[in-house]
């Protein structure tokens, strides 16, 4: 069931949210790496702490299916996949994601629910609808529940990998202040003078948000699923994927030709191999996928306005052809991309 919270109980920076959450006497908070999320849950003393886990949860109006949990009691991990349907995912056949979750404590008891099937303290667990409860022994005094959880989309190794990376030994608030730290670096390409303690606020939430996008798609090992559904090696650069560019041409890649000229290069590199390895230019790319959002070429757009402003280190032959084709000639039959 839906848990209340109040937004007045609420905070959030970057790198970092927390919220209290009444109905269960717990505080939910949260940072990240990169590629890993941690969680923590601190519930109130002589409390027993219980945390349900839905494999297959999706935003919005997404599904999920094909769920699978792996469980290893003594490491206390959990590990498994699922395949996402979202607004976009679904056009190409859903996104498969593998993840990686180690559990700071250990559990007392462990329950899964399997498409109507229940099991206690099982090793895995397989289904569309695919959950797992955990229950942790009370204490005398408030006590945390961490939960560290890394993703991939090659492979549970791969997860397995970012997790042990860029986690290590770390604590919560080791890396909740190095992400700080790194937000507080990113936003300091850019000093304003003048205006209005408003203007400032106004100005830095605007940049903040505008580096959220693209996502980071390579593993620390630089694999990743490219558009042709093969796992391929990004050397020299990151992979990013998930570009509104239909909103973004006009003045966010703009932006990062100015402030992020290098991230803005591997962005290029990126959109040439997802051409290489899917046929042409994508509009709107999401995860592994063409989505054939919108119209029109705001991917060309972006590229030559790179180009014409310094930003060269890809592989332009490739991009000139591939737009060149684009412009002159129809989508071929059957073609996973709209012309």
């Amino acid at each position: 069931r839906p848990l209340k919270f109040d937004h007045d109980q609420e905070t959030a920076s970057p790198g970092y949210y927390s919220v209290t959450l009444p109905g269960i006497s717990a505080e939910a908070e949260f940072t990240a790496t990169t590629r890993v999320g941690l969680h923590r849950y601190t519930y109130e003393a002589d409390t027993a702490p219980r945390l349900v886990i839905d494999i297959g949860s999706a935003l919005g109006r997404g599904e999920s299916s094909d769920c699978e949990v792996h469980i290893d009691h003594d490491a206390r991990e959990l590990t498994g996949s699922v395949r996402t349907f979202g607004s976009f995912s679904g056009r190409y056949g859903g996104l498969q994601v593998f993840f990686a979750a180690h559990c700071l404590k250990p559990w007392e008891s462990c329950t899964t629910w399997s498409d109507g099937a229940i099991e206690d303290n099982g090793s895995s667990a397989s289904g569309d609808d695919t959950l797992i409860g955990l229950t942790f022994a009370a204490s005398e005094t408030p006590q945390p529940v961490d939960i560290a959880i890394a993703i991939s989309h090659v492979s549970v190794d791969n997860a397995r990998e970012n997790l042990r990376s860029e986690l290590t030994d770390r604590t919560f608030e080791v890396v909740r202040a190095e992400a700080a730290s790194r937000w507080e670096s990113a936003l300091s390409v850019a000093r304003v003078d003048g205006g209005t303690d408003d203007d400032r606020t106004i100005f830095y939430t605007a940049l903040y948000r505008s580096m959220m996008m693209p996502t980071t798609f390579s593993d620390v090992n630089g694999q990743y699923r490219g558009f042709d559904k093969q796992i391929h090696q990004a050397d020299g650069f990151t992979y990013y994927t998930d570009m509104s560019l239909w909103d973004t041409f006009r003045t966010t890649h703009p932006l990062y030709t100015l402030l992020l000229p290098q991230r803005h290069r591997d962005m290029l590199v990126s959109l040439v191999e997802m051409a290489k390895q899917g046929g042409n230019l994508p509009r709107w790319p999401s995860g592994c996928g063409y989505t054939n959002s919108m119209f029109g070429a705001p991917t060309e757009v972006a590229v030559a306005e790179a180009w014409l402003k310094g930003i060269r280190e890809f592989d332009v032959e490739t991009a000139w052809k591939v737009m060149r084709n684009a412009a002159l000639n129809p989508a071929p039959k059957d073609s996973a991309w709209s012309g």
